[in-house]
């Protein structure tokens, strides 16, 4: 089986993973993002974490999926504050371990579990609460929009596509040729225009918001896909290395599907504040 042959196959396993866990609902939804959340935590563990003990990396990812947790689930049940206490206590509690480990540089390994805590639970714990901060009203009652999220991640993936096609064909001036050398100007420019026609098709599909404001989401999701994948790569040319991990036939590992959305489930969340 050839590489292009293994990238259809295991893209389209993933996509479909991705649609049906969001259109079965609210737990289905929270599942699927755990999952995700779990061996997103186990790639950045291996490529960051190595030096730690077998003890500190279960805390790191356990204490990840915890945070995720409370994230997600305060959406739409009542939460008691001591969990969210809990939660700051995981802080304290790395300082405090590497007093008993003898690191070189042990605000280094500090600083390396706090930026994943950040950068991968609370992603995906905010990737999840869009759901519910533009949420449905089904038999008048609340219910988790994953038509919605799922919207988020077709944008996601068209700015990809489409920008990595415009930059084959049209792309000469690099955009960040230190950390990506392939990306260019116009293949970014070309994402954000065709991305944007995506949007209009989905607000044919879901009718949940104006046009003009599928359009500026379209705009936010691609420069924050963009953000995301240069943030990535910035991450692997540092550790010198192609791939988070071999998950994926053809793709890599998780992260390396997930890194656009990391970013972008931020703007775009903050974005659902405003409309």
């Amino acid at each position: 089986m050839n590489n292009l042959t293994q990238r259809a196959i295991s893209g389209t396993v993933y996509v479909a993973i991705i649609s049906g866990s969001l259109l079965m609902g609210s737990w289905s939804a929270f599942s699927l993002f755990l999952v995700l959340t779990f061996i997103c935590l186990w790639e950045y563990k291996t490529l960051l974490l190595d030096e730690l003990s077998v003890i500190q990396k279960t805390l790191f990812i356990l204490c990840g999926l915890y945070l995720f947790s409370v994230l997600s689930l305060w959406q739409f049940m009542y939460i008691r504050r001591i969990y969210y206490g809990m939660g700051l206590l995981f802080t304290v509690l790395l300082f405090i371990i590497q007093l008993f480990h003898k690191h070189k540089t042990p605000f280094d390994m500090i600083g390396r579990q706090l930026t994943g805590w950040i950068y991968i639970p609370f992603s995906i714990g905010l990737l999840y609460g869009i759901g519910y901060q533009k949420f449905l009203y089904i038999n008048d009652e609340i219910a988790y929009n994953g038509k919605f999220v799922l919207a988020i991640f077709i944008l996601i993936w068209a700015n990809d596509t489409f920008a990595y096609l415009t930059g084959r064909w049209l792309g000469k001036t690099s955009l960040f040729s230190r950390i990506s050398p392939k990306k260019t100007i116009e293949g970014s420019i070309g994402g954000v225009i065709l991305t944007m026609a995506a949007a209009v098709g989905i607000f044919y599909w879901q009718h949940q918001f104006t046009m003009v404001q599928y359009c500026i989401l379209s705009v936010i999701i691609s420069i924050g896909a963009t953000l995301g994948d240069l943030i990535e790569s910035m991450l692997k040319r540092s550790l010198d290395i192609k791939d988070s991990g071999n998950l994926i036939p053809g793709h890599g590992g998780i992260l390396d599907r997930m890194d656009a959305t990391l970013i972008t489930a931020w703007l775009v969340y903050f974005y659902c504040q405003l409309i």
